[in-house]
């Protein structure tokens, strides 16, 4: 079983870690967006149980997002598959910036939420205290504004990659689908 990536696929862990992280995102995306729109409607109950349910999902799985990034950058790439260099580059970029996207938003959340002068409740179950003594304001503007960012960000960039593996299925010669399973030998 091909546990790590090689130069001719990716492997199990990558292919783990990148549906995981995709699980994740959906689910911090349906849950901020929700919660947006509770808050546009008024409903500040909703907006909050929310935003406790976008806030928890964010810190129980923080390790496994950054795990997925750390191991972009750990294993070997597979070699890409063969097309114009054009394309060649914007695979690579969109890669690269949805990485530094999901990055953003792991350091972003947290911050937002610590430099407000709040700890990080998960569940109800537990709360991580705040590394700041009082509110920062400037901090918390800050973290807010990047973590915005990296949601619009985000959601171009996925849409980007969901098209580009699209293009591979359905339209090189090759039509793989690489982050299923490795390929046997």
């Amino acid at each position: 079983m091909q546990w790590i990536n090689d130069k001719r696929s990716y492997g199990w862990l990558s292919i783990a870690l990148h549906w995981a992280a995709a699980l994740i995102i959906v689910a911090m995306f349906v849950t901020g967006f929700r919660a947006d729109m509770a808050g546009d409607a008024g409903d500040r109950e909703a907006r909050g149980m929310l935003m406790g349910w976008h806030i928890s999902i964010g810190a129980s799985f923080a390790l496994v997002l950054l795990a997925r990034v750390i191991s972009s950058y750990a294993q070997p790439r597979p070699t890409p598959p063969e097309q114009a260099p054009a394309l060649k580059f914007l695979s690579s970029a969109t890669h690269q910036l949805l990485l530094l996207a999901v990055l953003i938003q792991i350091i972003s959340g947290p911050l937002a939420i610590w430099s407000g002068g709040r700890a990080i409740n998960v569940f109800d179950l537990f709360s991580i205290p705040s590394p700041f003594a009082t509110a920062n304001d400037g901090v918390h503007e800050f973290a807010e504004l990047m973590h915005a960012i990296g949601r619009w960000t985000l959601l171009g960039l996925i849409a980007l990659h969901i098209l580009g593996a699209l293009k591979h299925v359905f339209m090189d010669e090759n039509g793989e689908f690489r982050m299923i399973a490795p390929k046997r030998s």
